[in-house]
């Protein structure tokens, strides 16, 4: 069993989890560069059977009404939007780290319960961006969704040192990261923003991924996606959205980043209740 960061990240590179690498980061690439176009991700999402099919049934579905059948990809980007569908993609294939969710093991955690967590985070992460700052929010929704690759890590190659960990942090009222330290001598975000350089993500959303839960008051350095996706897992963590990997909201951390990215309560309470209302659609469609 490894415990050392780097022979952990060796062994999940040389698992079946790597075979999920090729196709994620090819997405992620389509989604950073500004000169991708519709074909790209057309091109991309057909040589993925599986996703392909999902991409069509979504198209072909009630929520859309469309009195002929959609039978190409290309149709179904058109009709659904590129980045719905964008996003349709990286939710597929992020996924299936959640598989096999097993039984829950302390503190609320399940595999299902981090995968809501995970969702509820980057629906956030993109309407924050999108009203607030009036940016696409493609990026802030991929970084949100894989802010926590980390936690599915170590549950599923580090498990009896993750149950330790969960332990931990129910006994002492910490929060995940602390536990983590004290178990592992490095924690979730160490693991994530690592095993995203790795895989060849860009250099800002890995550095997002690692510092976001990291932010410190008056922190004037920190990028705007890290301070987004901070108030996002915060704001999903106060309304009780999936796994909560913090014991208590740091009050004071939380409003410094509201008051640096002008953000209103008010306004963050609308953009949560909608996420609360995506994610009862979700639930509705089988996603969770």
């Amino acid at each position: 069993m490894p415990k050392s960061l780097d022979e952990l990240l060796v062994r999940v590179n040389q698992s079946e989890i790597a075979t999920i690498k090729a196709t994620l980061s090819k997405i992620i690439e389509v989604i950073h560069n500004p000169d991708s176009s519709v074909m790209d991700l057309k091109n991309l999402i057909e040589i993925d059977h599986p996703l392909a099919a999902n991409v069509l049934r979504l198209a072909n579905s009630a929520l859309y009404g469309m009195r002929r059948g959609i039978s190409s990809v290309m149709e179904a980007i058109i009709l659904i939007g590129y980045d719905a569908v964008v996003e349709l993609t990286l939710n597929q294939k992020f996924f299936q780290l959640f598989q096999n969710s097993g039984q829950e093991l302390l503190h609320g955690y399940t595999r299902r319960t981090l995968w809501e967590h995970s969702i509820g985070v980057a629906l956030c992460s993109k309407l924050i961006y999108r009203r607030e700052f009036r940016k696409n929010g493609g990026d802030m929704y991929t970084a949100g969704l894989i802010h926590d690759i980390g936690i599915i890590i170590e549950d599923q190659f580090l498990h009896s040192d993750f149950f330790s960990i969960l332990t931990d942090m129910k006994k002492n009222g910490s929060g995940l990261h602390q536990a983590e330290i004290g178990v592992l001598g490095y924690c979730h975000e160490d693991i994530g923003e690592r095993l995203a350089a790795s895989w060849n993500f860009p250099r800002e959303l890995c550095q997002v991924i690692g510092k976001a839960e990291r932010l410190e008051v008056g922190d004037e350095s920190a990028s705007l996606m890290a301070g987004t996706l901070y108030v996002a897992n915060c704001a999903c963590n106060r309304r009780e959205v999936g796994f909560s990997e913090l014991s208590f909201v740091d009050q004071p951390l939380y409003e410094d980043c509201l008051n640096r990215l002008q953000i209103k309560e008010r306004a963050l309470d609308f953009i949560m209740d909608e996420v609360e209302e995506q994610i009862a659609q979700m639930k509705k469609d089988g996603w969770f």
